[in-house]
C-alpha cells in the first residue's frame, strides 16, 4: 500500500526489510515508501554493546525501526530506540495497510475508477485524516458523518459496502438499560415509533414493560460508545417529541 507521504518525518516508526548487513552497520528498504531506504549503524542496534552487527540481523529480516535523521538521501534509523509496544503497533499498522490494499481494488471495481485514482481519491485522504486507510473503512459504518465531511455518497457508499464484506465491524459491544413509557395515547405505537429507526450496529430488545436492553457493536470501544451514544440521543429526543418518560443506564 501506497503511503500518501514520500518519506517519513523524523521520529516516525517504519516498517523495514534490511537489505545488506556488514560488520558496523545494516542497509534496509521502508516497505510503506517506494525508493526510500535506511542505515542503521551499529551504535543504534542495541542498547547493549554490540561487537558485530551480524550477529543481531540478518539480510532479509523485517522489522520496525525510528527514523533519527534525514539529510534527503538515505534515513538514518535505530533500532534501539523502539520498544515493543510502538514495534507492535507500527507492525499492525503495516499488516492492516496490506488487507487495505484489496479494499482498495474492490472500491474502484465498485465505482468504476482506476485503482491508481483511488490513492489521490480515497487513500490518501484517509491516511491523513485517520492514520492508515484501514482505519478508514473500519469506521465507515457507525461514524459515516466523519467520512460525509470528505467524500461524495458514492464513495462513502462504496467504503461501506466494501467493510462490511470484509471486516468484522461486531468484535465489541455494549449495553445497557431503557426504561420507556407513555401515560397518554396509543402508547404501543408511540414507542414502536422511538425504536423505528434503531440504526446499523445497534439492537434493541424487549425485556419487561417498560424496560428494554440495548446493545451496541463496534470495530472497536470507541465506536460501540459512539453508536450506543448516538442511538440514545435519538430515542430520548424522540420520547420527548412524544411527551414520554425516558430513562437510560448502562449494564
Amino acid at each position: 500500500m501506497k503511503w500518501y507521504k514520500d518519506r517519513p518525518d523524523v521520529g516516525d516508526f517504519v516498517v523495514i526489510t534490511i537489505t545488506d548487513v556488514d560488520k558496523n552497520s545494516a542497509y534496509a528498504d521502508l516497505d510503506e515508501y517506494e525508493d526510500v531506504t535506511g542505515l542503521i549503524h551499529i551504535s543504534e542496534v542495541s542498547r547493549s554493546w554490540v561487537q558485530d552487527i551480524r550477529k543481531e540481523v540478518d539480510e532479509g529480516e523485517k522489522t520496525v525501526a525510528q527514523v533519527v535523521e534525514d539529510d534527503d538521501g538515505t534515513l538514518d534509523l535505530s533500532l534501539k530506540r523502539v520498544n515493543d509496544s510502538q514495534k507492535r503497533n507500527a507492525m499492525s499498522r503495516w499488516k492492516k495497510e496490506q488487507k487495505a490494499e484489496k479494499f482498495i481494488e474492490d472500491l474502484a471495481e465498485k465505482i468504476g475508477e482506476d485503482k491508481e485514482e483511488m490513492y489521490e481519491r480515497v487513500v490518501f485522504p484517509l491516511q491523513r485524516e485517520f492514520g492508515s486507510a484501514f482505519h478508514g473503512f473500519e469506521i465507515a459504518v457507525g461514524e459515516e458523518e466523519k467520512l460525509e465531511e470528505m467524500f461524495d455518497s458514492e464513495v462513502v457508499d462504496g467504503i461501506q459496502e466494501v467493510a462490511r464484506n470484509n471486516i468484522n465491524l461486531r468484535q465489541e459491544k455494549l449495553e445497557g438499560e431503557i426504561e420507556l413509557s407513555f401515560t397518554e395515547g396509543d402508547g404501543v405505537a408511540k414507542i414502536k415509533e422511538v425504536f423505528e429507526d434503531v440504526g446499523d450496529g445497534v439492537e434493541v430488545k424487549y425485556v419487561s414493560a417498560p424496560k428494554y436492553s440495548i446493545t451496541a457493536w463496534g470495530r472497536n470501544q470507541e465506536l460501540a460508545k459512539n453508536r450506543m451514544d448516538s442511538a440514545v440521543k435519538q430515542f430520548r429526543q424522540k420520547a420527548d417529541e412524544l411527551d414520554g418518560e425516558f430513562e437510560f443506564s448502562k449494564a
